[in-house]
């Protein structure tokens, strides 16, 4: 058995996996502090209770932990949208838990999970993004996970599609990560039409009734631009058989999938002209980060 966990911004999710992918048991935890004293307090409070009590009852081989962030040498180098920088914590974790610990960026985590147990299993070749808060991405070739030595590198998020653009956490400008993020589209549309919410299901049902204003167009056209933008470069690059797309984006498939395939397909975007390009929804969800922690 293993421990998988999954840690976003404002959310821990941590669980017991079978050696066939399946999610045993699983608890998830919710807070509103991003300050970095904070989240140490809450993950090691949160996992130290959950790790032994799960410990008491099975043999847990090690414990892996998805970072939305860079991660080397076991290390976390930086998490921008956690403010964390050259956090050592899984030495901190094993010298409480007495478990092995193993770090890896969340995008690939998830992405190891969808190549063995969901959307990406039949493809060697492909490209996943996790596109929500931020856009984290994973390129398999020839079925195995891209991997430069030392830093993680494969940072599709931060490559640069506008000159000068909008200031990115990273420090730098005009990043994709910054168009393509659906918490930065939603609280966009928030603030344009005043509406009192961006949870995903009251954005979703503002955009389904009101299709036929013009400025909401506008705005969903130019979000589907930069996205294509940002997806055509690592189709020109990659050339993957399949790209599946996980995170919040994946709730407005039904809004956004048609639009960004028309974009990419029609739009004078790609070097390699097709006449279809597969575009795959993540299977595994929510659970993909903790899944894919525990095949690192």
């Amino acid at each position: 058995m293993k421990i998988g966990i999954d840690l976003g911004g404002s959310h821990i999710g941590i669980g017991l996996v079978d050696e066939n992918g399946n999610i045993l048991e699983k608890k998830e935890k919710y807070f509103d502090n991003y300050n970095i004293s904070e989240i140490e307090k809450t993950i090691e409070e949160f996992i130290s209770e959950q790790v032994i009590q799960m410990s008491l009852a099975y043999r847990i081989e090690f414990i892996g932990i998805a970072i939305p962030g860079t991660v080397s040498e076991n290390k976390i180098i930086k998490a921008v949208n956690l403010g964390i920088e050259n956090y050592d914590l899984a030495t901190q974790l094993k010298e409480v838990l007495h478990i092995d610990v193993k770090l890896k960026n969340d995008a690939k985590c998830a992405a190891l999970a969808e190549q063995k147990y969901g959307e990406l299993s039949q493809y060697d070749n492909s490209v996943f993004l996790c596109i929500g808060t931020g856009v984290g991405s994973a390129v398999f070739m020839d079925g195995k996970l891209l991997e430069p030595k030392g830093l993680p590198g494969f940072e599709i998020s931060h490559t640069i599609i506008q000159k000068n653009g909008l200031l990115c956490n990273c420090g730098k400008r005009g990043c994709f990560e910054t168009y393509a993020s659906i918490k930065r589209f939603k609280e966009k549309l928030s603030k344009e039409f005043n509406i009192h919410s961006i949870d995903g299901e009251v954005i979703r049902d503002f955009i389904r009734k009101n299709e036929n204003n013009p400025r909401l167009k506008y705005l969903l056209n130019n979000y589907i631009e930069d996205l294509s933008i940002g997806i055509s470069n690592i189709i020109n690059i990659f050339e993957p058989e399949a790209i599946c797309i996980g995170g919040s984006f994946a709730e407005y498939e039904d809004i956004l999938y048609e639009p960004l395939k028309q974009a990419l397909l029609k739009g004078n975007l790609l070097f390699n002209k097709r006449n279809d390009i597969i575009i795959k929804y993540a299977k595994l969800k929510n659970d993909a980060g903790i899944i894919g922690a525990t095949l690192i």
